[in-house]
């Protein structure tokens, strides 16, 4: 499950190539043609579509609304609240895209002067990354050594219990290169909504 966000109106340099309707009776090399030449046309028109899954999403999302509070874009709280789901919301102005794409890289700029290159937000999920479950008495320590919404900075958070010590992340965490694909997405889309 993720997050579709379509540009509106996007701004586009080349044409995307249409999709063969003999596909299955393709060659592989001749697929793999056709998706490179897909890949490139997204590439080069940043504005027509960005995607992210809900994990990388929700510090997106908290990013945006912390941009909203502290720079004072006046997103409406319907479309802020909107734009937590796939409901078709989102800016409809290109003018109010570039702000918020400001407020953002202003963001990722601070957050790269500190060497960071992902962080997230605790929404009490935790994991190791490698698929290991943690206690539910673990998640309780991580839960009230950061409380529920807060910016997680330093990754990973060393949990220290008894006599062991693990490494554990928010699950919900993106990478600054991924938060980066989303301000040219903003710079070029004319507006956008979520689906």
């Amino acid at each position: 499950m993720g997050m579709d966000i379509s540009g509106l109106n996007p701004t586009i340099i080349s044409d995307q190539p249409v999709f063969p309707d003999n596909w299955k009776e393709l060659s592989q090399k001749a697929k793999d043609c056709y998706n490179e030449l897909d890949k490139e046309y997204y590439d080069e028109n940043p504005g027509v579509y960005f995607r992210a899954n809900i994990w990388s999403w929700r510090p997106i999302y908290y990013a945006i609304l912390e941009a909203n509070r502290s720079c004072d874009l006046g997103i409406s709280p319907d479309t802020m609240d909107g734009m937590a789901y796939n409901s078709g919301h989102g800016l409809k102005e290109q003018e109010d895209c570039n702000k918020l794409a400001d407020a953002l890289d202003e963001m990722i700029e601070d957050m790269k002067n500190e060497g960071m290159t992902e962080y997230g937000f605790n929404l009490g999920l935790w994991n190791l990354r490698n698929g290991t479950m943690l206690s539910s008495e673990d998640i309780d320590i991580l839960n009230d050594k950061y409380p529920e919404g807060s910016l997680i900075t330093d990754m990973p958070v060393i949990l220290a219990t008894g006599d062991k010590s693990v490494k554990v992340w928010p699950s919900h965490v993106t990478k600054l290169d991924h938060m980066q694909e989303f301000t040219l997405f903003l710079r070029n889309c004319g507006g956008f909504e979520i689906y």
